[in-house]
């Protein structure tokens, strides 16, 4: 994916839109980081319109606080003048969210649920493609 295969005027329209968020995660999560494991952070103005990507490569995989920690840091920080974010996780193969993958959507979730910034989606990224996870109000998260 190239910054040329996206449709023409992609940086206004919003990340909501189901056809481009999924090319522009494909766009920002680098094979490269794909290939080592990463979350990466697509922040989005109030029309939802991405402003900056941030990704993380150095993760930390301890425990479900680590993970939250990650996303308090970021999220947290930017509440006030976030309007949304995306959320990409980065893996080497597959196409179907582990038990891993799980474990940072519910700590994105969770944080994002916290801070009151609306998390817009959430996908996998893998050499296979990238795939939307479940929205956050398809899943049974305890808060």
């Amino acid at each position: 994916m190239t910054f040329q295969d996206l449709p023409k005027g992609w940086h206004s329209r919003p990340l909501t839109d189901t056809d481009l968020a999924p090319d522009v995660v494909d766009l920002v999560v680098r094979e490269s980081d794909r290939a080592t494991g990463c979350i990466s952070l697509l922040l989005c103005d109030d029309t939802h319109r991405m402003v900056q990507p941030v990704t993380i490569t150095d993760l930390d995989r301890d425990g479900p606080g680590d993970r939250r920690q990650l996303f308090d840091l970021v999220v947290g920080e930017l509440a006030e003048r976030l309007g949304g974010v995306v959320i990409a996780i980065g893996r080497p193969r597959g196409s179907v969210p582990d038990d891993e993958a799980r474990a940072w959507h519910e700590a994105a979730i969770a944080s994002c649920r916290d801070h009151a910034v609306p998390l817009l989606r959430t996908y996998l990224a893998t050499a296979h493609g990238v795939v939307e996870m479940p929205r956050w109000d398809e899943l049974d998260v305890a808060g």
